[in-house]
C-alpha cells in the first residue's frame, strides 16, 4: 500500500506534476517499510494507492438527510448544505461518513472538486491511479457503529508553518500555531458535563518538526508522531472520500474492501488470536492426518505381510514373495495343469463358460484360436445385439471379454 500527500496545500496554484508530495508504504497496512518526500513521477510503484488530504482540504459539516434514493442524495446535499457553504457548491466534492446513508444525522466532507480532480489526475497519468481518498484527520463518529472515541489534538506542518488541527465529537478545528491563537483550540475540547466526549481522554500529538513549538505555545506535552506513522494511521481509518462522481465502480470497490480485510486479517494485532487459532487449527488437523496414513500404512503392511505367509505356507517352495496374489494364481495353475484338473486358462473352460452364457441355440463358433490363456472367437450369426449381450454376460460373470466386429476374445479376469 502506498500512502501519500501534498507536501503543501494551495487551491489557487494549479497542482503540477512536480509537486512534491510525501510519502509511506506499507506492505500489511499495520507497519512502515519505507518513506520519503519526492515528485509524482518518483513515486515508487504499488498497486493499491491511498491519497491522504491535509487538514485545509476538508471542511466538515453536520447535516441530516432527508430519505431519498441514492441516485438522487448528491443534488440534496446541495441543498441541505447551502446555507453552511462559503463556495457554490457546484464547485465542491462531497462524502459521507462511512456506513452514512440517507435518512440519517452524519458528517460530511466537503472539499475543493477541481483541486482534487487535479491531483487524482496528476497521479493516474503518472501510473499511480489512487483507489482511496482519507482525511487526515476527522471528527469522531460517536454512533452505535462507531463508539465515542477521543478528542484528538494534531501539531503539523503545512507550508512551512506550524497548526493545530483538533478533532472531536463536535467537528474539526484548524488552528495556526501562533502567539494568541491557542484558544482557537478550545471550540472542539470537551466541555465539563459534555456527554460526546469523555472528560480527560485527550490525545496530544505531534509531527517532531511542530512539537516544541506547539508545547511552548499551549503549554501541553506532545506525544512525537512521525509524518509516515500519521499517514499509516489515515489509511488504517474507514473513510473513503471517493463517493459519487468519484466513487469506484462495484468491482473495484469489493477488490479494495478484499485486500483491506485480507491486510487486516494477516497483520492487525485484533485478529492475532484468530490466526493462532487457525494455526493451531492446521497444526492439528496435520498431525491427524499423518496419524491416520501412519495407521492406513501399518495395516496395509499387515495384510501384505499376511498374504505373504499364505502364499509360503501354501507354496513352501516360493521363497521370494514379490506379488503374492499372482505369484499365487500361478502356482495353483501349475497344480491343476500336474493333476489334470481345468483352470479357467484352459479352452475347454471357456468353452465351458462359452456354452453357459450364449443364450442363442442357433448360435456356433466358426472360429477357434488360442494361445497363451486367450481365446478368440468368431460367432456366428453375428448379430449385433446378441454379441453385446454375450460380451456383457461373460463380464459379469468375471471374465475379461472384449468384441471387435464378430469376433470375442476372451481371457481369464485378473486376481
Amino acid at each position: 500500500m502506498l500512502i501519500l500527500t501534498p507536501t503543501s496545500f494551495s487551491v489557487t496554484s494549479a497542482t503540477a506534476s512536480g509537486a512534491a508530495l510525501d510519502w509511506a508504504r506499507s506492505g500489511n497496512g499495520q507497519q512502515l517499510t519505507e518513506h520519503g518526500t519526492c515528485a509524482v513521477a518518483l513515486l515508487p510503484a504499488d498497486d493499491d494507492v491511498v491519497l491522504v488530504l491535509p487538514p485545509h482540504a476538508v471542511s466538515w459539516h453536520r447535516a441530516t438527510l432527508p430519505r431519498v434514493a441514492n441516485a438522487r442524495l448528491r443534488a440534496v446535499l446541495d441543498g441541505v448544505l447551502e446555507e453552511h457553504l462559503l463556495s457554490d457548491s457546484a464547485d465542491l466534492h462531497f462524502a459521507l461518513e462511512p456506513g452514512g446513508r440517507a435518512g440519517q444525522t452524519v458528517w460530511v466532507a466537503a472539499c475543493h472538486k477541481t483541486w482534487l480532480k487535479a491531483w487524482l489526475q496528476v497521479l493516474e497519468d503518472a501510473g499511480h491511479p489512487v483507489s482511496r481518498i482519507v482525511p487526515s484527520i476527522w471528527p469522531h463518529l460517536a454512533s452505535a457503529r462507531h463508539p465515542s472515541a477521543a478528542t484528538v489534538h494534531w501539531a503539523h506542518h503545512q507550508a512551512g508553518r506550524p497548526w493545530l488541527a483538533s478533532a472531536s465529537a463536535l467537528g474539526v478545528v484548524c488552528t495556526p500555531l501562533q502567539p494568541g491563537s491557542a484558544g482557537a483550540a478550545a471550540l472542539v475540547l470537551p466541555t465539563p458535563g459534555d456527554t460526546e466526549t469523555p472528560d480527560g481522554d485527550t490525545q496530544w500529538l505531534a509531527e517532531p518538526a511542530a512539537a516544541a513549538e506547539a508545547e511552548q505555545l499551549l503549554g501541553q506535552r506532545f506525544e512525537l508522531v512521525a509524518l509516515p506513522a500519521w499517514l499509516l494511521r489515515c489509511a488504517q481509518s474507514e473513510w473513503n472520500l471517493a463517493q459519487f462522481d468519484l466513487s469506484l465502480s462495484s468491482t473495484a470497490r469489493r477488490g479494495q474492501r478484499l485486500r483491506q480485510t485480507l491486510r487486516q486479517w494477516r497483520s492487525a494485532p485484533a485478529w492475532r488470536p484468530a490466526r493462532w487459532g487457525l494455526a493451531a487449527l492446521l497444526a492439528v488437523q496435520l498431525v491427524g492426518l499423518n496419524a491416520a496414513a501412519w495407521q492406513e500404512r501399518r495395516v496395509l503392511a499387515a495384510k501384505q505381510q499376511a498374504l505373504g505367509q499364505t502364499l509360503q505356507r501354501s507354496f513352501p517352495q516360493v521363497t521370494l514373495v514379490l506379488d503374492a496374489p499372482l505369484q499365487m494364481q500361478r502356482e495353483l495353475a501349475r497344480l491343476q495343469q500336474a493333476s489334470g484338473i481345468l483352470s479357467h486358462g484352459d479352452l475347454e473352460a471357456m468353452l465351458g463358460v462359452l456354452g453357459q452364457a450364449t443364450e442363442d441355440p442357433s448360435t456356433t463358433l466358426s472360429r477357434i484360436d488360442f494361445s497363451n490363456r486367450e481365446g478368440r472367437f468368431t460367432v456366428v450369426p453375428d448379430s449385433e445385439v446378441s454379441l453385446t449381450a454375450l460380451e456383457q454376460t461373460l463380464q459379469r460373470s468375471g471374465w475379461q471379454a472384449q468384441r471387435q466386429n464378430t469376433e470375442l476374445t476372451l481371457r481369464p479376469a485378473n486376481p
